[in-house]
């Protein structure tokens, strides 16, 4: 028994040394209960907790994580991870427990997934790669936050050393303008790719736009929600961040261009969904649009990075595009730091020519 009292303020205590999971010895101090009792029952809840964790295999804590997250984070964020855990994480690890989860043991499941092939015969790519090892480390860094696990192995050993994507794709407005114009001839293709293109919105919240969140008077849409596609069910979701709560300033010619779209609509209501189309039906458009304009293939999120680019370049802060985008400055910073060292360039030459009296 490790409960005492405390003879000057006539409580009791806990005072116990422990063995933790990876065998270091840690000492227990709990003051303040009122009554012997409520100090035994702590120590008892405690002792077998630690006892249950220094046993626990990663199998049995991943149940406890699904548990912890579900609530926390997006539906389709949540399916992503578990599509990741139990395919790719799970296999290799299930039969360890945490404390035997060492660099090691992290870098040996690494080399396996470097050797490991998709059902298409090709090598996981570099992002790839990286989203499993980020996984992994969430799981290991959840449980030294909350179950006393004392080192996060996967964070230690560091993440795969592999290539990544290329910069990012993106259209000029040249290229932009000249596949906008081979898809006029469809009135939906046509407006959703002038949203996409001149508000940087994600598809999810193009999708999810309703007649209420267009104000025409103001020239503003509000940004507050997401429609994504989870498990074949059509659902509305809190937007992705925080920062993507918005609300976008619309230049005329568009707010022109969805008055129009809006007038011709027949008997739509403040909650109904303004551009009723599908990801696969969009990706259609975009290849019928390059194929008949000549630019070259990018994805529709590159339309938001295009949009984005386009800011950067017109001498814009990473402060205002991340407001409008629903991003944070540092976040556009990183993810466009190929538009800013355009920048860079302009900045030295500016100079040159300040030195020179030229300006």
């Amino acid at each position: 028994m490790a409960v005492y009292k405390d003879k000057n303020k006539s409580t009791w205590y806990v005072s116990k040394r422990y063995t933790d999971w990876d065998g270091s010895k840690k000492r227990l101090f709990k003051r303040g209960f009122q009554t012997k009792r409520e100090a035994l029952e702590y120590e008892l809840s405690f002792v077998s907790r630690i006892s249950d964790n220094q046993k626990m295999l990663f199998k049995d804590f991943i149940p406890i994580y699904y548990e912890d997250l579900e609530k926390r984070v997006r539906k389709n964020t949540m399916i992503t991870k578990k599509n990741i855990i139990e395919i790719k994480i799970r296999p290799y690890f299930d039969e360890l427990r945490l404390c035997d989860i060492t660099p090691k043991e992290v870098m040996r499941w690494q080399n396996q997934m470097l050797d490991g092939k998709k059902k298409n015969g090709k090598s996981y790519a570099g992002d790839t790669l990286i989203k499993m090892h980020a996984q992994l480390s969430a799981i290991l860094n959840h449980a030294c936050k909350y179950y006393g696990l004392r080192t996060n192995a996967a964070a230690q050993t560091g993440c795969f050393k592999v290539k990544t994507k290329k910069e990012q794709q993106f259209w000029t407005l040249d290229e932009y303008r000249k596949f906008v114009d081979a898809v006029s001839d469809k009135t939906l293709s046509y407006i959703c790719f002038e949203v996409l293109f001149w508000c940087g919105l994600r598809l999810g919240e193009l999708r999810a736009l309703t007649k209420k969140d267009i104000d025409l008077v103001n020239q503003t849409i509000q940004i507050d929600k997401s429609l994504q596609i989870i498990e074949g069910e059509t659902v509305i979701t809190d937007p992705k961040t925080e920062t993507s709560i918005r609300t976008i300033d619309l230049p005329d010619f568009l707010c022109d261009e969805l008055k129009n779209y809006m007038d011709h609509l027949y008997k739509v209501n403040e909650d109904d969904l303004l551009f009723p189309v599908s990801k696969s039906y969009l990706h259609h458009e975009m290849l019928r649009g390059c194929k008949l304009s000549g630019v070259k293939v990018i994805r529709i999120h590159d339309l938001r990075h295009s949009h984005i680019t386009m800011l950067i370049e017109n001498g814009y802060s990473a402060k205002d595009v991340g407001s409008r985008a629903g991003h944070s400055a540092e976040r556009i910073t990183f993810k466009y730091a190929h538009a800013y060292a355009e920048k860079g360039k302009e900045m030295a030459n500016t100079l040159s020519d300040l030195e020179r009296g030229e300006k």
